[in-house]
């Protein structure tokens, strides 16, 4: 219990001393970091590796993600296709062993592709 006292008298003097500008920088850095995500910077080297074998002319896929202007009109569709892990597709059970032509993004290559989409999907 003193301890607890103690460390919420810490944070109180803490806000007290720095303000709430240090609670606003922290939100606004991830702010102005999800703001800054661009297809050419970060989205596009997430399609090459990961969709480009399928999303590109002569393959599969319907359409090509491989340029800004292929995929810019498909943006709100890729993401949510991509926040609900329907694609990239993959139907193998993780569970059961590691799979060399695992296709699956990782999640901070999904939470790239929503912030890309999220704050306006922009070029560069």
């Amino acid at each position: 219990m003193l301890k607890t006292m103690v460390f919420l008298c810490v944070v109180v003097v803490l806000l007290l001393v720095t303000g709430p500008s240090a609670l606003q920088t922290s939100a606004s850095n991830n702010e102005a970091a999800e703001n800054n995500v661009t297809f050419s910077k970060d989205v596009a080297p997430i399609f090459y590796k990961n969709c480009a074998g399928c999303h590109r002319p002569g393959e599969i896929a319907p359409m090509s993600l491989l340029t800004y202007k292929d995929a810019r009109p498909w943006a709100k569709s890729i993401r949510d296709k991509v926040a609900n892990r329907e694609m990239p597709p993959w139907h193998a059970d993780p569970n059961h062993g590691e799979w060399m032509n695992d296709r699956r993004i990782t999640d901070e290559a999904i939470n790239t592709i929503l912030a890309w989409v999220n704050s306006g999907a922009r070029e560069l």
